[in-house]
């Protein structure tokens, strides 16, 4: 009985030995595997577009940006921003321009001396035309700053 367990002990030592000298021979033919963000274009990249960004500057109450267009694979939130470099709170508006009548579609007040952003999200806004104004809507004074938009596949405050 004696011989049975020292055999039996015996053979697992063996067992254990050789699984360990092969695991690095196996190991060594093996072709590393790339991490996530080499072989998913996408990984890491938020956002996937930075659609438009500018310095705004106007002595009339109201800055408008040229239009720009969103990208369909890149998602469809539209993250805007601005950064008032006046002594007024001012209005954001973000207005969609390629349906029948340019419309809003969202808007956002922005401190004097600071920054702010809002995100925009529909079903269709992956396709759409956009343009954004800033207004200063209290004296109808200086627009000062800059203004950028970007879009994302997921919520932006929401990234995992």
């Amino acid at each position: 009985m004696k011989r049975c367990i020292y055999l039996a002990g015996g053979a697992l030592l063996a067992l254990t030995m050789l699984t360990a000298a092969a695991v690095p021979s196996f190991a060594a033919g093996t072709p590393p595997v790339d991490p996530p963000e080499v072989t998913d274009p996408d990984y890491g990249i938020m956002p996937l577009s930075d659609l438009y960004s500018s310095t705004c500057k106007d002595t009339s109450g109201q800055w408008n940006s040229s239009e720009f267009a969103a990208i369909p694979a890149y998602g469809s939130y539209i993250r805007y921003w601005h950064q008032n470099d006046t002594n007024e709170k001012v209005k954001v508006y973000l207005y969609r321009t390629d349906v029948s009548n340019t419309k809003y579609v969202s808007m956002m007040y922005v401190e004097p001396h600071s920054q702010n952003s809002s995100v925009y999200f529909s079903l269709t806004s992956n396709s759409g035309t956009y343009k954004i104004v800033v207004e200063a809507f209290a004296s109808g004074g200086d627009v000062n700053g800059s203004v950028a938009a970007a879009q994302y596949k997921t919520h932006p405050n929401i990234q995992g």
